[in-house]
């Protein structure tokens, strides 16, 4: 690591503009933000985000300067958009790119080429992470730099004993020479490729957060008061749980998560999983459950007056990623020819030709597909089929669907094998499994799970290509005056204007069916698209 440089303060327009002269051209900028101590009525868990504090500091870092803008002193910082984002656009780094660039955002800032030491990081450790605060820029730079940064940086804020102007600027310096530290590293695993895909998503990401989703609040709540009218009567068990799963879930949405201007905005958490597929929370809004389990909520979703809701959703796509990697050239065929995987499946388990199967024993091929592909057991599979498809087998029959899921597709039968074979190995050293892109999973020696080496490759490669398609979508998108607002497993929500509807349609179907493909290269990738009103439409 350089020698520490001497921080400027930037008080006045006079000093913002001697910054942005000094740091313009620079060909890499270390950024970093610190926010203002949270209102003490703020939940603890809104207290370092920046869509509900400001930030006090602003610290941009080159390599000759570094300076820190007390923001408060300004109500405009139009004087550094062309440092972070002109016509020569500088590599940003930042000690954690999600946050800080939704802080710059709240600050009419952006930033297009973006660098993050806590992506880096968070790619290296290859699922596994002890404590998350090792993923901090102090933490990282005692191990990577062998240098101690002034006072104890977590996730925008500085503890009360530190100087926040010496830790902010320390942290805007330090994360270009993290980052070089970690390059190295993240070429020689073959990381580099997915840190470049998780680096690029990001403005996508926290575009859909700042925009959220269109909410009938009035709605909801009268849904709300639905399911507690009937826990009142109901008599069944089961669905007094149901009910009062509901209840504790998700009546309190409207309260808790409902802005002012009628949408829900969510925390959307590209790297949360060992997989890569997202996690979302504050609500969670993948969860929100279907029309089956809760009639009309899905519908409480919905675009504003005069604009229109695109819904599409990649068709089977763990199926055909499977395929793809495992290989199975059988199920590959399948695919090829156009052919439905549960009817071929349903044909072998019923002895019939796929004309001639019935919408029962689909139903059931369906969940044979999903249950046995990630390595079920017969047991587990009974009970897999029953809360997810309503069908109740005996074991035997358990048995029977296995046994026709594997000789249906003997591909997957032999990937399976080979993960399996896995196992004894696992007791003595460390195990990995990667994604297509090259994203990795470590299993420490003695903790080797055969379930999970056959879902992360096959989800995370599913999420690396919806990924690219967000990528891709966001600036189509906003061409037609249109936005994404949530992605859930594999579905993407836009919002575009009426008049757009069909067009845009259209692009996002396109864009997902060729971005998956250029992932997922040996089976036709499908996305299924409507335009509606609302998500349940």
């Amino acid at each position: 690591m350089t020698a520490t440089i001497a921080s400027e303060d930037v008080l006045d327009a006079e000093a913002l503009r001697r910054a942005a002269d000094l740091l313009a051209g620079s060909p890499v900028l270390g950024v970093a933000v610190v926010l203002a101590a949270p209102h003490p009525d703020l939940p603890r868990e809104a207290a370092s985000d920046p869509r509900r504090v400001r930030v006090d500091l602003l610290a941009l870092a080159s390599e000759r300067h570094t300076f820190v803008v007390h923001c408060t002193c300004f109500a405009d910082l139009r004087p550094l958009a062309p440092v972070l984002a002109g016509p020569h656009a500088p590599y940003v780094v930042f000690p954690d790119a999600h946050f800080h660039l939704t802080a710059l955002a709240g600050l009419g800032l952006q930033a297009p080429r973006v660098g993050c030491t806590r992506t880096a990081a968070t790619l290296l450790a290859e699922g596994v992470i002890g404590r998350h605060d090792e993923l901090e820029i102090s933490a990282l730079a005692r191990r990577h730099l062998g240098a101690t940064l002034p006072g104890e940086w977590l996730s925008g804020q500085v503890l009360p004993a530190w100087s926040r102007l010496e830790v902010v600027a320390a942290a805007a310096a330090a994360a270009p020479a993290l980052l070089r530290a970690l390059t190295p590293e993240l070429r020689a695993r073959g990381l580099s490729r997915a840190y470049e895909l998780e680096c690029k998503l990001l403005p996508a990401v926290v575009a859909m957060e700042a925009a959220g989703i269109g909410v009938d609040g009035p709605r909801f709540l009268a849904i709300a008061e639905g399911w507690r009218a009937e826990l009142q009567v109901a008599e069944a068990e089961g669905r007094r749980a149901q009910l009062e799963k509901l209840i504790s879930t998700y009546a309190g949405w409207p309260r808790d998560f409902l802005g002012d201007d009628g949408r829900m905005r969510t925390h959307l958490h590209p790297l949360a999983t060992d997989s890569g597929r997202f996690a979302c929370s504050q609500p969670n809004l993948q969860q929100v459950p279907s029309e089956h389990t809760a009639p009309g909520l899905r519908s409480c979703f919905r675009a504003e007056p005069g604009n229109v809701l695109v819904v599409a959703d990649y068709a089977q796509i763990e199926l055909r990623v499977a395929a793809h990697l495992a290989p199975c050239a059988a199920m590959r065929e399948v695919f090829h020819a156009g052919r439905d995987p549960h009817r071929a499946t349903a044909a072998n388990l019923a002895r019939k030709p796929e004309a001639e199967v019935t919408s029962h024993e689909r139903k059931l091929a369906k969940a044979v597909n999903f249950g046995f592909l990630f390595g079920m057991g017969a047991r587990r599979f009974q009970e897999y089929a029953e809360g997810n498809y309503g069908l109740v087998l005996d074991l035997a029959a358990a048995e029977r669907a296995r046994e026709a899921f594997f000789a249906t597709f003997p591909g997957i039968a032999a990937w399976h094998r080979k993960v399996s074979a896995l196992q004894p190995r696992s007791a003595r050293e460390d195990l990995t499994v990667r994604t297509a892109i090259g994203r990795r999973k470590r299993f420490l020696a003695g903790k080797f799970s055969f379930n999970a080496a056959l879902n992360i490759p096959v989800q995370g490669t599913a999420a690396e290509g919806f990924k690219k398609a967000m990528i891709a979508l966001h600036p189509a998108l906003a061409e037609l005056g249109g936005r994404g607002v949530l992605c859930v497993h594999d579905e993407y929500l836009a919002e575009v204007p009426e008049e757009h509807g069909e067009a845009a349609r259209a692009l996002v179907q396109r864009i997902m069916q060729e971005a998956m493909a250029e992932v997922v290269t040996s089976v036709p990738i499908v996305v299924d698209s409507r335009v509606a009103r609302h998500w349940a439409e």
